[in-house]
């Protein structure tokens, strides 16, 4: 039986245009109905991730958690404290700070504690994130003042993931050590600390909630959902999503993250079981 359904945000759960479509409010609320958790996952952090649900019901979210930091974080909803976090190194993040100053990509840089700063950031990437997270800028070329910050993660933001994906080749290995790179969202190319991704932080919050990952559904669209639905019960990938996404899932689903992908998943693995 479905315990938990966890989604990724961007690009899934939410339209192209960072709304909600109407089903999966529905379906989510039917869902909840039903005894099942609804529990977002996202690369971003948790005061983004609830900015984004704002307009959701309260009876959707209601005594439920968040996965953020792609799995570097999970927190109650409603609290602003992680039950459980990780971070990277200040070291390591200068390293892909300063090999990127050359190389044509903006920065996102995240703390611990939400603040993101943006290094280089183009015009058109700030009217992607218009109404869906805020960039700090940063204040000048350097990161030193955040010697002492606990940083969660760094990504690069260009919008081609095949010139990404060449920076990644390119990059000598050792300039992060102790990460795990992932891509995202067609335009970021990430930077986590190591064994940290959604597949582990949902395997930690299964674990906390005893609940077992074979009752679990993970909805995804890009690289970054790989472990999640690759470690839970059942991997759904929507319409949209990349091609390896679409590879390891256990189902491909026929809505899009504009039609609302819960509806579909309701009907398919809930409603009837």
């Amino acid at each position: 039986m479905i315990k938990i359904v966890a989604t990724d945000m961007d690009e899934t759960f939410l339209a192209h245009d960072h709304s909600i479509p109407q089903a999966n409010i529905d379906a989510c609320l039917k869902m909840r109905e039903a005894g099942v958790l609804f529990v977002p996952a996202s690369g971003r952090g948790y005061s983004s991730v609830m900015h984004s649900l704002e307009s959701m019901p309260e009876a959707c979210l209601a005594d439920s958690y968040v996965i953020s930091y792609n799995g570097g974080c999970i927190n109650r909803v409603g609290d602003d404290t992680p039950i459980i976090s990780s971070t990277l190194p200040f070291e390591t993040i200068r390293s892909i700070f300063e090999w990127s100053k050359d190389k044509n990509v903006g920065i996102h840089l995240y703390e611990l504690a939400g603040t993101i700063w943006g290094y280089n950031i183009i015009e058109e990437e700030y009217e992607y994130l218009k109404g869906h997270m805020e960039l700090t800028p940063l204040p000048g070329d350097s990161i030193d003042f955040l010697r002492d910050v606990p940083l969660s993660k760094i990504l690069y933001v260009y919008p081609d993931l095949d010139y990404l994906h060449k920076l990644a080749d390119e990059m000598p290995t050792e300039l992060y050590p102790g990460t795990d790179t992932t891509f995202s969202s067609g335009r970021y190319f990430e930077f986590n600390p190591q064994g940290v991704n959604k597949g582990s932080g949902l395997r930690a919050l299964a674990e906390i909630l005893s609940v077992d990952i074979a009752d679990v559904i993970a909805c995804g669209d890009s690289t970054n959902d790989l472990d999640m639905i690759e470690a839970a019960g059942i991997g759904v990938a929507v319409a949209n999503s990349t091609q390896d996404v679409i590879e390891a899932a256990d189902y491909l689903a026929t809505s899009t993250c504009n039609d609302g992908i819960f509806k579909e998943v309701y009907e398919h693995f809930i409603e009837n079981a």
